[in-house]
């Protein structure tokens, strides 16, 4: 059986193969999503292009909620398929019918051809406080981010390329109060 656009699971284990020299040689470039009314975004996603030996396309996309920080997602996508290889998602919520429920839990999703990503782990490999953490901002965040970035690439085999270079998520200006509902000490 074959994925949509031609994943199958040899291309995802190809993909997912040291062998293929994969490099993550530019920086993220952040655009928001799903915004709200007002203009405001609820969350942010950066993407950056994966380059390898194989002629199937891949990008390395990073999406982090706005208000909740500490809540966000990794993910390896085959373009021309769109299925996610992998995927983490770091204290997240995934309810799964035939297994284990992991509910505000690190977990990670395994992509193949007979359920999809569907697959879902907890994994042993990713550096962080499973733990919500006091200082949830995006800046307070950064530190983070930047390590669980690097294992999520080290499980899927990508090395830094010399053109990579660290961008944050955007952050949002504090919203002033609207005119008589300002905050009172």
């Amino acid at each position: 059986m074959t994925g949509p656009g031609g994943c199958t699971d040899d291309v995802a284990e190809k993909i997912l193969s040291s062998a293929v020299n994969a490099q993550l040689n530019a920086a993220l470039v952040w655009k928001p999503k799903s915004v709200r009314r007002g203009g405001r975004p609820s969350q942010f996603e950066g993407v950056a292009p994966i380059r390898s030996d194989l002629s199937d396309r891949f990008d390395l996309i990073f999406r982090v909620k706005v208000d909740l920080a500490w809540e966000y997602t990794l993910i390896l996508r085959h373009i021309s398929s769109g299925a996610n290889i992998r995927r983490l998602d770091v204290r997240g919520t995934h309810r799964d019918r035939a297994g284990e429920d992991y509910i505000c839990r690190t977990h990670k999703h395994r992509w193949s051809e007979a359920r999809a990503d569907k697959d879902v782990y907890a994994p042993t490999d990713i550096r962080h406080d499973p733990d919500v953490p006091q200082d949830v901002s995006l800046t307070a965040m950064e530190v983070e981010y930047r390590q669980v970035v690097l294992d999520f690439m080290s499980e899927c085999n990508i090395e830094v390329g010399t053109g990579y270079a660290w961008s944050s998520p955007p952050v949002l200006p504090e919203t002033l109060p609207v005119e008589g509902w300002e905050e009172y000490p």
